[in-house]
């Protein structure tokens, strides 16, 4: 299974959401590995931080290149997430091609779901979802953005990622043992997503 995580605008949420899925597909019994095809390398980072602490993540980061996305392909017991750059690049096209699912995580004011419009344009051929993150329950829009995103039929997650401390300060170091709501949206998807078998205990 290929999971590519893409927005045209970029931003930590993106990297974010590709380590935390990544920890829940480890903690699953499930070989994962997280492809960082963006040039600003914030996944490569995190991980060589995260080892320097004696923190190593359960799951491998290797930086890709548009070629290295080409005709990739996983096994079936395997999970691979590919965190792309921001924009429109070569690669984001390569990694939406060899993906089984896009994910677009966004967070939930308005100027962050304004581009996640030209973000669906570009993966139309693909099948893909929207996942808030970063959403503070206490605020308007995490009640009425998501409703907008239905309304407009936009394939949004039922699950949503609250802002918590604990994942905002997990960069560069080890995944911490409660995953927030990423354990959820990971639930999610599996069951939607991924054969049985595979994600059987």
């Amino acid at each position: 299974m290929i999971w590519s995580l893409v927005h045209t605008k970029g931003g930590v949420a993106k990297t974010t959401t590709a380590m935390f899925l990544a920890a829940a597909a480890a903690r699953r019994g499930i070989s994962t590995r997280v492809l960082d095809a963006d040039p600003q390398g914030s996944a490569t980072s995190w991980a060589e931080r995260a080892a320097s602490l004696d923190m190593s993540l359960p799951f491998t980061v290797t930086p890709a290149t548009a070629d290295d996305l080409r005709g990739l392909t996983s096994t079936p017991d395997e999970l691979i997430v590919i965190d792309t750059p921001p924009g429109t690049a070569t690669a984001i096209d390569a990694a939406i091609d060899a993906a089984d699912l896009v994910i677009i995580p966004t967070g939930p004011r308005s100027a962050d779901i304004d581009r996640v419009w030209p973000t669906l344009d570009i993966t139309a051929h693909r099948p893909t979802t929207i996942l808030l993150t970063l959403v503070d329950l206490r605020k308007v829009e995490a009640t009425e953005i998501p409703l907008a995103l239905a309304d407009a039929e936009a394939p949004i997650l039922r699950t949503v990622v609250r802002a918590r401390t604990a994942v905002e300060r997990a960069f560069g170091r080890g995944i911490p043992r409660y995953l927030g709501d990423y354990a959820d949206v990971f639930e999610e998807l599996t069951a939607a997503m991924v054969p049985e078998e595979v994600v059987a205990q």
